[in-house]
């Protein structure tokens, strides 16, 4: 601990834990490496000089003097813990805020400390993070870099974040969890928004009011900017989240539906058309959706917003398109070009002036010359945003003046003297003029780029123009400094893109040239290789860049599976489709098993190599609730796979998905019989086989069994190293488990649900969450239970899965009725009790709901009941997780107010249990140790609030608020 306590101008070091137990760690062991983990971090602070002032399970806090300092103590720790890793179960992320802050008794108070603890929460394990007042005294002295612009929880502006890099310590971790902790999936904005500031404000005003706000104007006059930032300033108001729907990259009006459920997360359902399916799932929602580019689909996109719509009161939609949608209700806001009056002073000139500085810093109007001919430019252009960031990359080799003379000349040329301005034409002849200034080579790679849907990657562009990466690489470089391709810097890779108009110009000249289709073959040849490639690594430790590269490459894949099942190249379309499928569905990608399914017409009976593949993925349709059908084609691949000439999946893996299939169809003994036979196999096949058998055995009441192959089904998983089927086995193996020893089912699922959310394996996010969550309503920790259904109805609601989303809520009136909320408890049970699904799967509710009803007595029954009944199945949703914050929030205040005598979180558990007249062998019982050891903790807790007896300890939980004043004994 630092000497003396900083004054004036700090830095704070904030260390978030990042605590994740395994199911084999003992008490024992997890003690040793909090002592451990708490040692070196404190060291690590003290060494540099650094006032550790706050320090608990979860978090440290301290104050720099100097920010130099502080930086060396994160780096410091950092390592040390990396050293330490494999006595260690957790990491840590570090945060660093510059600021002043109020000095009071113990601690520092004020929000610039909560800033920093906003900050580190964001970052991810091993990781150390900067805010931009801190990267101002730390340049030069440390290594840094931007992770662009963030928005903290209550943070009125964006802050840029930046990483400390340093030897020994990871560099490359994925985007900040500041967006994806915020529900939707609105990227964040790097370059500025210049101009139009009352405007977004108009546009917000207007959504928050009507439904339907359509943005129009010409292409480039900045619709898709514009409600991106929009969408950003509305966020907080959108608790179901602000979701961007690009329909650019979208090709025919057919995939529109599937489009927008990919955006939003939505799993298709059978027997439903997909766009009720998203319309029902939205209902209910407090939801913005961005419906972007809509013109060229425009019948299919007001065919889908005119369904979704109608089927929801609070659900808004912001809507671009260069043609309006005329659906009833919308609102038009027509988007004009930047302010051309006030000269040097406008926006359009600012513009440009901004992006002429990001080529040539040292540009500025003071020359009256330069000034004049900013402002010509701008004019020119009639105050198109596009074609200002066009002009302005042309700084890089030209002055302002001779760029006003060379395009000037180039427009009254094209436009001639008594032409009408045309604002379409406007862009068209800017994007023109740009395109001619290039080189032969630099245009045809724009020619050749245009083919690409939702962006590429400078492999995938080299490799479809038939160039070297080298060369094709210095041309992108050319292109991106003259804006006419766009960088999106990744954390390990960058990723390019074509504005649409430039796209759409850069096509029709492919076009002209007779390239077009030869082009198009060469995109679809190419994913179709890629995607097969892919696969080879997704069962391996390399299922998260597999997955990935589907996610990123979903607009290409759709584009590139559409051409060659137009053009009937079906060994090609089946390499897309299969394995597109065989990947994605572990990411809920199900648009792409619809592909799978819907080219098995056309491929069925042909000689196509990879057809068992197509059959086999064809077989995740289970999932959407096509399970006999599923079924069905897994077995026919299975088939197939025996066939001279034919290549199938790896040796068992259709019998595993026939096995799904059947159980999902009620064939329980056919699923039994299925998925032995694959985890009696060697290689892969175990890592998933042996998993799916234990549930089969399990679930057919062959317990004994099942126990003794849980430790061996999560060991093959972990051999073969697939996140996904580690999560698998860890899920089957906690539902195992739950029937004979609930502790280790506990450990298993709370292991699972860290590796959930450290892999990014969401598939399981929902009912995981919702099985461990029942088991921690009734055997484990109360607030683990909140959290994890909370994140349980969350997944359900968000994926439309009307299934799982009743199971999960009606799993949640024991949880509150343990809490003693229990009008709570009564108004959920009144609002599902128009569901049988509800009691049917939790059969335990109807004798709940009676028993609550004797609590309450008749006349209170019967106001509940009259609330819950008045709700919907996304009211009741939406109200559940209200609670279910609502009863968190006090649990955690009721801890924070007991550790401060410092007592444990199982000290606080024993207390809780003392108040409420529980005997030790209960309690012993109740928390699954000894009734020594219960004794000895009620007596160490006596010891530290300082009372003798029960009576003392119980009026001590209840001024302290441990448990409600009438639930003490």
């Amino acid at each position: 601990m630092g000497a003396e306590r900083p004054a004036g101008t700090m830095t704070f070091l904030v260390v978030d834990v990042d605590r994740r137990v395994r199911s084999d760690e003992t008490p024992a062991d997890a003690a040793a490496a909090v002592v451990l983990r708490d040692s070196i971090v404190r060291d690590a602070i003290g060494r540099s000089g650094g006032y550790l002032f706050a320090s608990g399970d979860d978090r440290s806090i301290a104050a720099f003097a100097a920010a130099v300092d502080a930086a060396e103590a994160a780096v410091d720790l950092q390592r040390q813990l990396i050293r330490e890793r494999d006595r260690l179960a957790f990491q840590v992320r570090v945060g660093l805020h510059t600021a002043e802050a109020t000095k009071g008794e113990p601690d520092y108070v004020g929000p610039e400390v909560n800033r920093a603890e906003r900050l580190a929460s964001i970052a991810h394990s091993g990781q150390i993070v900067v805010s931009d007042t801190t990267e101002l005294l730390l340049r030069s002295r440390v290594t840094l870099r931007s992770l662009g612009e963030h928005r903290l929880r209550d943070l009125d502006r964006r802050m840029t974040v930046y990483q400390i890099v340093a030897d020994g310590l990871p560099s490359d971790f994925p985007p900040l969890r500041g967006v994806s902790a915020r529900i939707g999936n609105l990227p964040e904005q790097l370059a500025s928004f210049v101009g139009r500031d009352r405007l977004v404000l108009e546009v917000a005003e207007l959504v928050r009011s009507n439904q339907l706000v359509t943005l129009g104007g010409a292409g480039g006059v900045g619709k898709t900017r514009l409600a991106l930032e929009v969408g950003a300033g509305l966020a907080d108001e959108f608790p179901d989240g602000v979701w961007v729907v690009e329909l650019a990259s979208v090709g025919d009006a057919a995939s529109v539906p599937a489009a927008i459920a990919t955006a939003l997360g939505i799993s298709p359902r059978a027997d439903t058309e997909l766009v009720e399916t998203v319309a029902e799932a939205l209902a209910g929602r407090r939801a913005l959706v961005l419906m972007d580019n809509c013109e060229h689909v425009l019948r299919a996109a007001s065919a889908a917003i005119t369904e979704i719509l109608g089927r929801s009161g609070v659900v808004r939609v912001l809507a671009t398109s260069r043609e309006y949608l005329w659906i009833a209700g919308e609102t038009l806001v027509e988007v004009s070009p930047l302010a051309l009056t006030g000269g040097v002073a406008s926006d359009a000139v600012h513009l440009f002036v901004e992006r002429a500085r990001a080529v040539r810093p040292a540009f500025g109007l003071q020359d009256p010359q330069d000034a004049a001919a900013a402002t010509e430019i701008c004019l020119t252009l009639d105050g198109l945003p596009l074609g200002i960031e066009l002009a302005a990359a042309r700084m890089a080799a030209m002055s302002a003046i001779e760029v006003r003379d060379r395009l000037g000349a180039r427009f009254r040329l094209l436009r001639g003297p008594a032409a009408r301005t045309d604002r379409q034409q406007t862009l068209s002849r800017a994007v023109g003029w740009s395109y001619d200034l290039l080189d032969a080579d630099e245009q045809k790679l724009m020619r050749n780029a245009s083919v690409f849907s939702g962006g590429f990657d400078l492999a995938s562009l080299a490799a479809v123009v038939g160039a070297d990466d080298v060369d094709v690489l210095v041309q992108i470089d050319s292109l991106v400094r003259k804006s006419l391709v766009v960088a999106d810097h990744g954390a390990d890779h960058t990723r390019y893109r074509l504005y649409e108009t430039i796209r759409q110009f850069s096509e029709d000249r492919l076009s002209e040239a007779g390239g077009l289709a030869r082009m198009r073959d060469r995109h679809a040849a190419h994913f179709a290789v890629e995607a097969a490639a892919r696969w080879e690594g997704w069962d391996g430790p390399g299922w998260r860049s597999a997955v990935d590269w589907v996610e990123a490459e979903l607009g290409n894949l759709r584009t590139a599976f559409r051409w060659s099942t137009q053009r009937g190249r079906l060994e090609v379309a089946t390499d897309i489709a299969a394995h597109a499928a065989l990947m994605g569905f572990s990411i809920e990608l199900f648009e792409t098993v619809a592909w799978a399914e819907e080219l098995l017409d056309s491929a069925a009976g042909t000689a196509v190599a990879r057809l068992p593949r197509l059959y086999t993925a064809a077989g995740y349709a289970c999932f959407v609730g096509r399970a006999e059908a599923a079924a069905g084609n897994a077995h026919r691949a299975v088939e197939l796979g025996s066939q001279p000439g034919r290549d199938p999946c790896e040796p068992g893996y259709a019998t595993f998905v026939e096995a799904l299939g059947q159980v999902y169809s009620g064939h329980l003994d056919r699923y039994v019989e299925l998925t032995g036979a694959v985890a009696r196999q060697f290689g892969a096949a175990r890592g998933y086989g042996l998993a799916s058998y234990v549930d089969g055995l399990q679930a057919s009441g062959r317990v004994a069994e099942a126990l003794e192959l849980v430790a061996p089904s999560i060991v093959a998983a972990r051999d073969l190293g697939n996140p996904y089927w580690i999560a698998y086995a860890l899920w089957i193996g906690g539902l195992t488990l739950a029937k004979a020893d609930r502790k280790r089912a506990l450990a298993t699922w709370d292991e699972a649900v860290d590796h959930v959310r450290e892999h990014g394996v969401h598939f399981f996010d929902g009912f995981l969450a919702r099985d461990a969550a029942r088991l921690h309503t009734s055997d484990g920790e109360a607030d683990r239970a909140l959290a994890l259904f909370d994140t349980a109805i969350g997944a359900a609601r968000q994926a439309g899965n009307v299934a799982q989303l009743i199971i999960s809520l009606a799993s949640v009136p024991a949880l509150f009725e343990r809490l003693d909320r229990v009008e709570a408890a009564m108004t959920l049970f009144a609002a599902l009790s128009g569901e049988p699904a509800a009691f049917h799967h939790v059969p335990e509710l109807a004798e709940l709901g009676e028993r609550l009803s004797r609590r309450l007595g008749t006349e209170r029954s019967a106001e509940l009941r009259s609330a819950g009944l008045a709700y919907d199945l996304n009211a009741a949703a939406a109200w559940t997780r209200d609670e279910l914050t609502s009863a968190l929030r006090e649990l955690r205040q009721q801890a924070n107010g007991a550790r401060t005598a410092g007592l444990t979180r199982r000290e606080i558990d024993v207390l809780k249990l003392v108040a409420e007249g529980r005997t030790t062998s209960e309690i012993a019982a109740r928390l699954f140790i000894s009734a020594k050891t219960a004794d000895h903790h009620i007596q160490h807790i006596y010891t530290k609030i300082g009372v003798s007896n029960r009576s003392a300890a119980t009026r001590w939980a209840v001024r302290h608020q441990l448990v409600p004043n009438d639930s003490a004994r």
